[in-house]
């Protein structure tokens, strides 16, 4: 009996981990994208309407990006000609809102 509680802890633990964690969002469109001040916590702040958003920061329509590497310039490009042309993107994001309670963007897919 002992072995199935733990079980079902277990279980409930890892199904309210699952719940709010990295992950990506539905499809939707940037909206604003703005420079932040040097504060050294966040370089890009993108504004976005999107059906869902897997974290479990409050804020869900704000994102942060910190464009710290080659990789970072590639990824913001791709959000900026997205914002430019009006196509659809879908973020990859982590949990952990490690400022102002919004989730971190660290991947991008875009569609027409």
């Amino acid at each position: 009996m002992r072995i199935r509680a733990i079980g079902v802890g277990i279980l409930a633990f890892l199904a309210s981990a699952a719940s709010h964690s990295a992950g990506w969002t539905g499809w939707g469109l940037i909206t604003e994208i703005s420079q932040q001040p040097a504060t050294g916590t966040a370089d890009v702040l993108i504004v976005a309407t999107l059906p869902n958003n897997p974290t479990s920061c409050t804020d869900k329509d704000r994102f942060l990006f910190d464009v710290t590497t080659g990789r970072d310039e590639r990824t913001f490009s791709m959000l900026l000609a997205a914002l430019a042309a009006g196509q659809e993107v879908r973020l990859f994001v982590t949990d952990g809102c490690p400022q102002w309670d919004m989730p971190k963007i660290t991947g991008a897919y875009i569609r027409r």
